[in-house]
Parts: structure tokens; C-alpha cells; sequence
């Protein structure tokens, strides 16, 4: 099994599930047990910053909207650039924290990007493969930048992206130029 953690899940338009519709996954964790992600391109109506106040007594000065991060419910969570406050590395310079201690610190901070997200998406044994497998999904290995640039969360570019990589990857070519058409 070729594990996709680290690695963006672009749903294609095959893909009905309401939860999922023209979504964008970074995969936190995958291995032979299943799979967990969290959908990027998800906003809520509700900043951090109110959710903090209605559970907090401590202060929040961040003002960016709580991400709906899947289906399965879970804890608040986030992406972030700040090694020391992090529970795990899911790629170069890119953080994940879901310790209620370390968010509490990550929320006065005032510098740098951050995603914070309510539920998670997770697969079981195999599951993620048959959706694969299915056509449900088209892959691309992450960067800082999906994460945290709403611009690279465009669904229709990063669809395109993934198609193309996958078709050439299909046909055994290992580098393909950013643009193939000026070669």
C-alpha cells in the first residue's frame, strides 16, 4: 500500500456524497487500519473567535471562521506554522494540534496562518483505496500553500492538476513540465 498521508484527496464529480461534493482533503494519516483527513475547503459561519468565547473564559485574537473538517466528530483541531505548539508534523511547515492546552495558546496567537477545524474525515481498512479505485478521488502530494492560501484551494484547478498528473503518472512519464503545451 502506497500511504497518501501528506497528500491532497480532490474529490472528482463522481462523487455525490454531500459530505465530500467538490471537496478538498489533506490526509493527516493513512496506513494499512484506515485513513483521516481533514476537508480544507469547508468554512463554517463561525469564527474561532466567537466559538473561543462561548467555551473559554481565556482570550482568542483570532478572527478566521472554524473549517468543517468531515463528517466524524472530533475535537478542535489545527493547522498551523509553530512547531513547538504542535501534537504532530504533517509535512514541512505545516502542524497539527488538537490538544486542548496547545490550542488554547495557538488562539492568542496573533502571527501567522492557521486553520482551526471542527470534525475530521476518516476512512476504514481499505476503504479510501475502493473510493480511489472507484474514481472518486484524484490525489496530489500537499504543500504549505494548499493549506493555507485560499487560492490553491480552487477545486476546479486543483481538479485539473490531479487529472493531469494522474494521466501522465499512468503513462510511466516521472517529470511533466508545469505546462506540457509549451514543450
Amino acid at each position: 500500500m502506497n500511504s497518501l498521508q501528506a497528500h491532497l484527496l480532490i474529490a472528482t464529480p463522481d462523487l455525490r456524497d454531500s459530505n465530500f461534493s467538490r471537496s478538498i482533503v489533506l490526509i493527516l494519516g493513512h496506513n494499512d487500519e484506515g485513513a483521516m483527513g481533514l476537508v480544507l475547503n469547508r468554512p463554517s459561519e463561525t469564527s474561532i473567535q466567537y466559538a473561543w468565547e462561548q467555551v473559554r473564559e481565556s482570550s482568542c485574537q483570532r478572527t478566521e471562521l472554524v473549517r468543517v473538517g468531515g463528517p466524524c466528530p472530533g475535537p478542535l483541531m489545527a493547522l498551523h506554522q509553530r512547531p513547538l505548539l504542535s501534537n504532530a508534523t504533517v509535512l514541512p511547515e505545516v502542524y497539527l494540534t488538537q490538544s486542548s492546552e496547545l490550542i488554547e495558546q495557538l488562539v492568542d496567537e496573533i502571527e501567522g496562518p492557521m486553520r482551526f477545524f471542527l470534525g475530521y474525515a476518516g476512512w476504514g481498512p481499505d476503504q479510501l483505496e475502493g473510493e480511489i479505485e472507484a474514481g472518486a478521488w484524484l490525489s496530489l502530494p500537499a504543500t504549505a500553500e494548499h493549506v493555507f492560501s485560499e487560492q490553491e484551494l480552487d477545486w476546479d484547478l486543483l481538479l485539473r492538476r490531479a487529472g493531469s498528473a494522474n494521466f501522465y503518472s499512468s503513462l510511466g512519464f516521472r517529470h511533466v513540465p508545469s505546462d506540457p503545451h509549451l514543450n
